[in-house]
This record gives structure tokens, C-alpha cells and sequence, in this order.
């Protein structure tokens, strides 16, 4: 008998389940196909992280670079009047 009470014969009803099974291999094909997805978008979500790190890493190290590019005007600056004094004061001593 079906939902509404008929009868149904064995040829139907092998039908039916045919259908229902043809129709299961489909779901669960599509449902492991979504879980491929998923891993892969979830391996690329790890990947695009780690990418993210290091961009963020790199960000500090270029603000620790542009400080030192900062200091090194600077730098060179006091160095040069270093060696003109040097100079200088051997120039004045006569050159020993």
C-alpha cells in the first residue's frame, strides 16, 4: 500500500526505490563534492592566513627600516663632521 492506502504492485515498488536510489547516489555525490569544497576553500583560508602574517611581519619591518633610513641622515651627517674634525685637528697638529 502507498501513503494513501492503494496497492501497489512489486514492479512499482522497484521502481520507487530505483528511483530513491538513484536519487541518494546523487545527494551524496553532491555532498562529497561540497566536502572537496570545503577542504580546499578551508586549505586556502590557512594559506591566505599565513599570507597575512607575513604582509603584517613585513609592515613592521619596513616601520623599523624607515626609522633607521630616519637615523641615518643623521648618521652620516655627525660621522662627516667627525672625520673634517679629525682631519682638521691633524691638519693643525702639522700632519704626524
Amino acid at each position: 500500500m502507498d501513503d494513501w492506502g492503494n496497492q501497489l504492485q512489486h514492479e512499482a515498488i522497484n521502481v520507487r526505490f530505483e528511483k530513491g536510489i538513484k536519487r541518494m547516489q546523487a545527494i551524496e555525490a553532491e555532498a562529497r563534492a561540497v566536502r572537496e569544497e570545503l577542504h580546499r576553500l578551508t586549505q586556502l583560508r590557512d594559506e591566505i592566513a599565513e599570507l597575512v602574517e607575513f604582509f603584517r611581519d613585513m609592515k613592521g619591518a619596513f616601520k623599523v627600516l624607515r626609522w633607521i633610513g630616519k637615523l641615518a641622515a643623521p648618521m652620516t651627517a655627525i660621522i662627516g663632521l667627525g672625520v673634517a674634525l679629525a682631519t682638521a685637528w691633524a691638519a693643525a697638529r702639522g700632519g704626524r
